[in-house]
C-alpha cells in the first residue's frame, strides 16, 4: 500500500471558482445604529442646555449658590465673549441631527448616513474651535490655557466616533442590503 491518497491533475487553464453568494438584508444593523445616534443626541442636547444654563444663571444666583471667583470668571468668558450663544447653536443644531439622522436610519432611509456624519462634523469642528477659541481669550479672564494630551485625545476620538457611526450602516454589507434595498453579492474574485 502506497502512502500516496491521491492526486488531482488540473489543466492550466482549469480556475475554481467561488459561486456568488447573496446577502440578506439584515434591517437591524441600522435600527440600532439609529437608536444609538438618537442617545447621542441626548447627549448633544445636554451639552447644548449646558451652554445655554450661562444665560440662565444670573448675578443674585451666583451669589446665593457660592460661586467661587474662578467659576463666575468663567460664566464671565463664556457669556461676553460669545462661547455660550456658540457653543449652544453649535451643539443644538448636532443634537438636531443625530436625532433626524436616527429616525431616518430606523426607517432604513440612506440619506440618514449623510445627515448623521454632517452632524457628527459638528461636534468634530465644535471641539477644534472650542480648544482655539479659549487660547485667544483665556489671558483676558485671568485664565492659563494649556493643551493636555488626554484631552486632545479624547476630544478628537469622540470626535471620530461620531462621524464614523452612521458609516458603519454602510461598511457592514448585510447593512448595506438593508439600507438600499438592492441586492448585495458577495463576490470573492473581486475582493482579489
Amino acid at each position: 500500500m502506497s502512502d500516496e491518497i491521491g492526486s488531482v491533475m488540473m489543466d492550466g487553464e482549469e480556475e475554481l471558482i467561488m459561486p456568488e453568494i447573496p446577502i440578506r438584508p439584515n434591517n437591524a444593523i441600522p435600527v440600532a445604529i439609529g437608536i444609538l445616534l438618537i442617545l447621542g443626541a441626548m447627549l448633544a442636547g445636554i451639552l447644548a442646555f449646558g451652554s445655554a444654563a450661562v444665560f440662565l444663571v444670573d448675578e443674585q444666583m451666583r451669589a446665593d449658590g457660592g460661586f467661587t471667583d474662578e467659576q463666575n470668571r468663567t460664566f464671565d468668558m463664556m457669556k461676553e465673549s460669545g462661547m455660550a450663544t456658540t457653543f449652544t447653536i453649535l451643539y443644538g443644531s448636532m443634537s438636531l441631527g443625530l436625532v433626524v439622522a436616527g429616525f431616518m436610519l430606523i426607517r432604513k432611509n440612506p440619506s440618514g448616513v449623510k445627515v448623521g456624519v454632517a452632524a457628527g462634523s459638528i461636534f468634530f469642528l465644535a471641539n477644534i474651535i472650542e480648544t482655539v477659541w479659549i487660547h485667544l481669550i483665556a489671558a483676558d479672564y485671568g485664565f492659563e490655557a494649556t493643551i493636555g494630551w488626554t484631552g486632545i485625545i479624547m476630544e478628537f476620538t469622540c470626535g471620530a466616533f461620531c462621524i464614523a457611526l452612521p458609516l458603519v450602516a454602510t461598511l457592514i454589507p448585510e447593512g448595506r442590503a438593508a439600507l438600499y434595498r438592492e441586492s448585495v453579492i458577495m463576490n470573492p474574485q473581486e475582493e482579489e
